[in-house]
């Protein structure tokens, strides 16, 4: 069964708590104010099956979905990027 991305938050992060990338992302958006959903992947291992399929098989993290648009382990100015072209920036 593939894991539901929630319609409520536009942003949602998956990752896990001692993944500095993840962790970097997650400040970012909390300093720009943006809310997102944190996916913990150890505690969700549900969500590495939806990670995979958009990956092509892997589970990489961070992970960020972004409106319709996943990102597999972005840079900031690429995430910087998407939150724009979706409006949330």
């Amino acid at each position: 069964m593939l894991y539901r991305t929630p319609t409520l938050a536009p942003v949602v992060v998956y990752g896990t708590r001692w993944c500095a990338q993840s962790q970097l992302v997650r400040r970012y958006l909390e300093r720009l104010g943006i809310p997102y959903r944190f996916v913990d992947l150890e505690e969700h291992p549900e969500a590495v099956a939806q990670l995979r399929w958009w990956t092509g098989g892997y589970a990489s993290h961070p992970t960020v979905y972004v409106g319709g648009e996943v990102l597999v382990e972005p840079s900031l100015a690429e995430l910087e990027r998407s939150l724009m072209r979706r409006g949330l920036l």
